[in-house]
């Protein structure tokens, strides 16, 4: 059986051969962290594309000859969930996530096979794209942290901070900004999901979730 896409959550990214980022959010998601909601379009939906002959590849283009019959075959064949909130194309590489496309609603048929296509004319080998719901973005940025340690390193636009790490049973404190506790939360999940090593975490916070956006293993 064919399988076209794999739901953030199902724990079916690594059983259809995903790359590590996009089996990384699965796994999170399916540990209930806050990931937006989206799912892998897998390279098995692009070949049935060319089959279907609703687009073409010629000198590592792909360009779509029927959007809207593109369109029909994700939403109607594929049967990949027609979400209201806009969402963002990320091709998927072996080690980390391409450039992120320009937000998009689901029911613009030609703005989103553009941003498919562009996708997968950014890749070589499996054609694998996460789209994904795209959160408010109030605050954002980068969290760092290594095995055995008590803080973790927060990378923000203006500058740096470091965050204590909370255990099993611990609260954040009060004193905090709303947001630097949630991301405190989120980091105590995450490292109760994927273990007490070294991660890189990209991070938003939309005011009233602090979203998990990608992890990454940390190798040296």
């Amino acid at each position: 059986m064919r399988y076209f896409f794999a739901w953030l959550g199902s724990k079916r990214a690594a059983k259809r051969d995903v790359a590590e980022p996009g089996c990384l959010l699965d796994r999170a998601a399916n540990a209930n962290l806050p990931v937006p909601a989206g799912g892998i379009v897998l390279h098995n939906f692009y070949e049935l594309a060319r089959e279907e002959g609703v687009v073409q590849e010629k000198d590592g283009r792909i360009t779509p000859l029927s959007p809207l019959a593109l369109h029909d075959l994700l939403f109607n064949l594929a049967r990949f969930p027609l979400l209201n909130d806009a969402m963002v194309i990320r091709p998927l590489h072996p080690t980390h996530f391409g450039p992120t496309s320009l937000p998009i609603r689901l029911d613009d048929a030609a703005r989103l096979t553009h941003s498919l296509c562009e996708g997968w004319s950014g890749q070589d080998g499996r054609r694998d794209l996460l789209l994904i719901t795209l959160p408010q973005r109030d605050v954002a940025g980068t969290a760092v942290t290594h095995p055995n340690a008590a803080t973790d390193q927060i990378i923000l636009p203006e500058g740096q901070l470091e965050l204590p790490q909370l255990g099993r049973w611990q609260r954040p404190d009060d004193s905090l900004p709303p947001h630097a506790q949630r991301l405190q939360m989120l980091l105590r999940g995450q490292r109760r999901t994927f273990g007490d090593s070294g991660w890189e975490i990209e991070w938003m916070d939309d005011g009233r979730i602090c979203w998990l956006w990608e992890l990454k293993p940390i190798t040296s």
